[in-house]
């Protein structure tokens, strides 16, 4: 129950702060009159890489891990980069709350987003063993409006997909696609 409400609050406050951010990228991009796409399929096999290896990681938990992000001690930086990336995907690892956190460039349209969201959910899907993780869509999360939970079942580690909508100054919707990892507290064998 506790790692729940703090599962849900941590959501909820990393969302509110990343809207804030992608709303600014969101102008910078509209002023310079790019847009977002879907992934070439040429990016696929990558996406499917990340996907997995980020499952593999976070089950594994423990040793596993601390040796998936590089810790350096005399560094203040508590976030680093994910390696591998997940194309059009910003994710970093913290280190200290031991999840992953990703935000993907806005997109213009609904529709476009939910192709986004299907496809992601399908890359888990087909690189995930279906034996130990389930996956289904869930009620909305806090300022979402579609939600996806995939949780091993051997070690529940989790990891959530979301669509959450934007709003820029000028009144424009554009649609972000999140994606939260979670490392297992206690790795069962």
């Amino acid at each position: 129950m506790y790692r729940a409400i703090l599962i849900w609050t941590a959501s909820f406050i990393f969302s509110g702060l990343i809207a804030g951010k992608t709303s600014f990228a969101s102008e910078v991009n509209s002023s310079v009159g790019t847009e977002t796409s879907i992934s070439p399929s040429s990016e696929s096999g990558q996406e499917r890489r990340a996907l997995q290896q980020l499952a593999v990681t976070l089950a594994a938990g423990g040793e596993t891990w601390r040796s998936f992000h590089d810790l350096r001690p005399d560094d203040e930086e508590t976030k680093r980069p994910l390696d591998p990336t997940i194309p059009d995907m910003d994710c970093s690892v913290d280190e200290i709350a031991d999840y992953v956190s990703c935000y993907g460039s806005p997109i213009a349209t609904k529709e476009e987003a939910e192709r986004r969201f299907t496809g992601l959910i399908d890359e888990l899907q087909a690189v995930l063993p279906s034996e130990r993780w389930q996956g289904a869509e869930t009620e909305p999360r806090t300022a979402s409006i579609r939600s996806y939970t995939c949780r091993d079942q051997d070690s529940d580690a989790q990891i959530d997909i979301d669509i959450v909508p934007q709003w820029s100054p000028n009144e424009e919707i554009s649609h972000v696609i999140t994606i939260f990892g979670w490392t297992a507290i206690e790795p069962r064998l």
